[in-house]
């Protein structure tokens, strides 16, 4: 082997490494890594864009809920006293059909029981028979009218 002298290395040595400098600086990549980065930020940003579009709607919602909820409120609560008023219209007009329920029943046990006296006077003859006297067994059905009824409307 023969001897070379140690400028020789040196300078072999910075010129590799000069040619390495400059074909590093010189070197042209074909742009796919700065592109993908390109597009993969312009993706984020849209989808930040999007997110703060869902959010600002989002965020109107709950204001138009929080407005409206005090309304909604008394909504219900008039929906609750109508019903409850037509509760109350249902018992009275029930209790009205009671009532008349009962007259209607007095009505026909007293017809039944005049024309039983009508029957039994034509039958015995007899002359004379007050019809406004209670029927035979008298009750409470005797009268047409008990004394606390009362229709309200």
């Amino acid at each position: 082997m023969a001897k070379y002298p140690r400028r020789y290395y040196l300078f072999v040595s910075l010129a590799i490494l000069a040619c390495v400098c400059i074909g590093y600086i010189f070197y042209q990549p074909s742009g796919e890594d700065y592109q993908r980065t390109i597009n993969n930020v312009e993706r984020v940003e849209g989808q930040q864009r999007e997110s703060t579009e869902y959010n600002q709607r989002i965020q109107r919602s709950i204001d138009r809920s929080t407005d409206l909820s005090p309304e909604a409120g008394a909504r219900i609560d008039r929906s609750s006293q109508y019903n409850q008023q037509i509760g109350e219209r249902i018992e009275q007009s029930q209790s009205g059909l009671s009532e008349a329920r009962s007259y209607l029943e007095r009505n026909a046990e007293l017809y039944r029981c005049v024309e039983a006296e009508n029957r039994a006077r034509r039958t015995h003859d007899e002359t004379s028979t007050n019809a406004a006297q209670p029927c035979a067994g008298g009750g409470s059905w005797s009268s047409n009218r008990s004394d606390d009824t009362q229709i309200e409307r």
